[in-house]
């Protein structure tokens, strides 16, 4: 994909319409979200591989999430053959998190689809079961470029909002097909059961344990915090910014190569107003300078 142009665009927009369609009705937002969340997770900072670049098709077996790629693939896919798989993961996950209430978080399209295999020690599940402290978690985050703790805790708790309850282990929101703030509420309640190792990383350290308060008392903040760490999330290995970077008119590239022609005496004369100013001042100082010099002294 060398850009993207007002057919992808109205494509994204028609692809959007349908995923909001049906992931309300077949209610699968908590697998719809783990798709979007299992390709980021491969992204890999330091040697700048993996992430939302439409590879996690390859393994859909790995994700926990598999009958989603049904619903992504042959029944949105299909239909949008233009809108790249890498694009397709990243929109579904957002339009899940609008459809059940969260945030409205803003999307740029023009990832590029990948046929390499992600890396399988990157996967989601290793942060859900693998990471038993706090320095494990900030690690598994860092080594995707996200190492603010504020980021970290928005993100694990929209991750925790809608988890699905078969698939992989833990339910904690009071509804699975909500987002909202009610795991920082149990969590702090400690009534989160089963509970997973990130749960007693995010209440044991101090500076996580910050944010999942602030997280608790106020859903607004969670909401404004948690739309902008997911757009950065969403963004993960692609250069979007630079490939939606609109191009110069070649009408301007003709105007620029074009000789400047000379100044007629018009031109001349219409000098800055600044400069005519001065040449006035000179030419009177001039004047007057020549006449005291002529002159005879003690006139």
């Amino acid at each position: 994909m060398a850009g993207v142009d007002d057919d992808y665009v109205k494509e994204i927009e028609k692809a959007r319409r349908e995923l909001r369609f049906l992931i309300t009705l077949k209610k699968c937002a908590p697998l719809i979200r783990l798709i979007a969340w299992a390709e980021v997770c491969t992204y890999d900072v330091q040697t700048r591989t993996g992430g939302a670049n439409g590879s996690i098709k390859l393994i859909p077996t790995k994700t926990g999430a598999e009958p989603a790629f049904q619903i992504c693939g042959e029944d949105v896919k299909a239909k949008f053959k233009k809108v790249s798989y890498a694009d397709l993961y990243q929109l579904a996950g957002i339009v899940a998190i609008e459809v059940t209430g969260g945030p409205t978080i803003p999307f740029v399209p023009g990832r590029q689809d990948s046929n390499e295999d992600p890396p399988a020690e990157r996967l989601l599940t290793g942060l859900l079961i693998n990471h038993a402290d706090a320095q494990d978690l900030r690690n598994f985050f860092c080594r995707m470029g996200l190492s603010e703790d504020k980021d970290i805790v928005a993100l694990c708790g929209g991750l925790r909002a809608l988890l699905p309850p078969n698939d992989l282990p833990g339910q904690m929101a009071k509804d699975p097909l909500k987002f909202d703030n009610s795991y920082f509420v149990k969590l702090l309640r400690n009534n989160v059961s089963p509970r997973l190792p990130i749960d007693d990383a995010l209440v044991k350290d101090e500076e996580f344990r910050h944010y999942v308060e602030l997280y608790e008392k106020d859903e607004d903040t969670f909401f404004k915090d948690y739309a902008i760490v997911h757009e950065k999330l969403s963004e993960l290995g692609c250069n979007l910014k630079k490939l939606n970077q609109p191009k110069p008119p070649q009408e301007l590239f003709e105007k620029l190569n074009q000789p400047k022609p000379p100044k007629g005496l018009f031109e001349k004369l219409n000098q800055p107003r600044e400069l005519i100013g001065i040449g006035l001042v000179s030419v009177v100082v001039t004047v007057i300078l020549g006449y005291l010099i002529k002159k005879p002294f003690g006139e």
